[in-house]
């Protein structure tokens, strides 16, 4: 019953009125006709209730194409980079002005021909800025094709949950089916007059049922408007798709990297499904920060043993791997140690390993003393990774979190009592933890994605609560990190497989030759 969801809350309130009356005389009509008294008491319903659905079906209007039945709008998936969820504005507004549609313009293929042209030129524009000749020129005939075989494969299987009898119906039945319906119009106009031999008051109730409304074409309405708000939906969805250059592969390679999140933002109903399913998810965060800052130590803290330098001088000169099991997940990730950095040089190795660890890095915890000001070094480091991912767009660039240490250091530095609770602070200690935190809001803006502090020394014991914090950031993140991931993944299995397709490809145009 899953297509009852798609009918608008309207029918089903004109619906009801419509039919109620009806239903009232099948249970006691028959009754009512030969026991006096009865018939008359319940005769208000019929000019009554189709006398509220006529009020009602001209006080509220039939929803237009983009109102109706279309469910929710178009939703980003996890892996879409920020330009992919941009677009997603443009298809909605392109399903809000699109002409209505009904029984006659749903047949007409050129409707849906121009529509998506006109989609698929928007969405170039956002994606390539080229002038109306050049629109489709980056794209392959391969991305073009898989756009129609993805988006009619979804539609089919909309159909076949959401739209009763769609796999009996025949073309040549449902183009009858207006037939159909002005000739139930006539069997209800004689079953009516017949009806109202044995009560001649009904015909003074005529009116009222004739301009109540015609439940059948109601229906059909919002079938229709449904499917081809399906249509530019999921057209949409993988025109995004195809621009992003996902499709670049194929329908089939799409489809085994990214069916489970496709599922998802289509709200097809196939049980719970987790991104933490999905295969290639090695989740990369990169922890950076300039010398000093306490990078090692966290690194040693949530490892639970010195597996990073602590020394003072940046002795970490290349980037080395960590596996992590993340606490209250089952998600195990790769912390990344780079090299540090500080606010008079950052030499060309330097510069390099940390642009290389940008590019790889899912999630950057970006690590900063609490107790310092100096934040020229690290604003550096911010715009070379948007740098880095500037230069590329179908990334998705990696969540930041900042995390900062020595806050036994803020005032007043002769108390150390945690566990603190900055978010919410009541004491000294917990003003100057949170006015650290708004320092780095106000210099960093939407840059960074949230915030953790920490205590990661010597001079007291570690407190568990505040690598909690940090932990806590880390798990917040991890469907966006998840989502970098496999993009990544996909990215570099596309890559290998290029020559590999252009070998066979040339194999059997030779064969098919010979």
């Amino acid at each position: 019953m899953n297509w009852i969801r798609g009918i608008s809350f309207r029918f089903v309130v004109l619906f009801i009125l419509w039919t109620l009356p009806v239903a009232c005389y099948l249970a006691v009509g028959s009754l009512a006709i030969y026991q006096t008294g009865w018939f008359y008491k319940i005769v208000w319903l019929l000019p009554g209730m189709w006398g509220a659905a006529w009020l009602i079906g001209k006080v509220w209007k039939p929803p237009k194409v983009h109102r109706s039945f279309s469910g929710k709008p178009l939703s980003a998936p996890d892996f879409w980079t920020p330009q992919d969820s941009s677009a997603i504005r443009i298809v909605e507004d392109y399903r809000r002005e699109v002409q209505d549609i009904d029984a006659q313009s749903i047949m007409d293929f050129n409707r849906y021909i121009r529509d998506a042209q006109i989609l698929a030129e928007r969405l170039a524009k956002h994606y390539h800025n080229r002038t109306s000749d050049e629109l489709f020129h980056p794209l392959t005939l391969v991305e073009i094709l898989a756009v129609i075989h993805l988006a009619a494969e979804d539609l089919e299987q909309w159909v076949l949950a959401s739209i009763p009898g769609s796999d009996l119906a025949t073309i040549g039945q449902i183009k009858r089916l207006p037939k159909v319906v002005n000739a139930l119009d006539v069997v209800q106009k004689v079953v009516y007059v017949g009806s109202a031999v044995l009560n001649p008051a009904k015909m003074l109730a005529y009116p009222l049922w004739r301009k109540s409304a015609n439940v059948t074409v109601e229906l059909q309405n919002e079938l229709i408007r449904g499917f081809y708000q399906r249509f530019l939906r999921q057209l949409g969805y993988y025109l995004i798709e195809m621009y992003s250059g996902r499709l670049r592969s194929g329908s089939r390679l799409y489809r085994s990297e990214f069916s489970e999140m496709a599922d998802i933002a289509h709200e097809f109903d196939r049980g719970e499904t987790s991104i933490d399913d999905l295969d290639d998810l090695s989740t990369t965060i990169a922890v950076m920060g300039q010398v000093n800052a306490g990078k090692s130590s966290l690194l040693n803290a949530l490892l639970h043993n010195q597996v990073a330098t602590t020394n003072v001088l940046p002795e970490t000169r290349s980037v080395t791997r960590h596996q992590y099991s993340v606490p209250g997940s089952a998600s195990e990730v790769t912390l990344l140690d780079t090299p540090g950095y500080d606010e008079a040089d950052v030499s060309r190795f330097q510069l390099a390993e940390i642009q290389k660890a940008a590019k790889t890095a899912d999630i950057i915890m970006l690590v900063m003393a609490a107790n310092s000001s100096a934040r020229d070094a690290d604003r550096q480091m911010l715009d070379e990774v948007a740098a880095v991912y500037d230069q590329a767009r179908r990334l998705k660039p990696p969540a930041v979190i900042v995390v900062l240490t020595h806050i036994d250091l803020l005032r007043p530095v002769r108390e150390w009592d945690p566990p603190y609770n900055w978010r919410q602070p009541h004491t000294l200690k917990e003003e100057s933890m949170a006015a650290a935190v708004q320092y780095a809001r106000e210099l960093f803006g939407d840059k960074i994605s949230g915030y953790a502090c920490v205590y990661t020394g010597t001079e007291h014991p570690i407190d568990s609560g505040t690598l909690d914090d940090v932990v806590s950031e880390m798990v917040a993140h991890l469907d966006h990190g998840h989502g970098a991931a496999i993009l990544k993944a996909f990215y570099r299995k596309l890559s290998e497989d290029r020559f590999k397709t252009l070998k066979n490809q040339v194999f059997q145009l030779l064969k098919s030759v010979r």
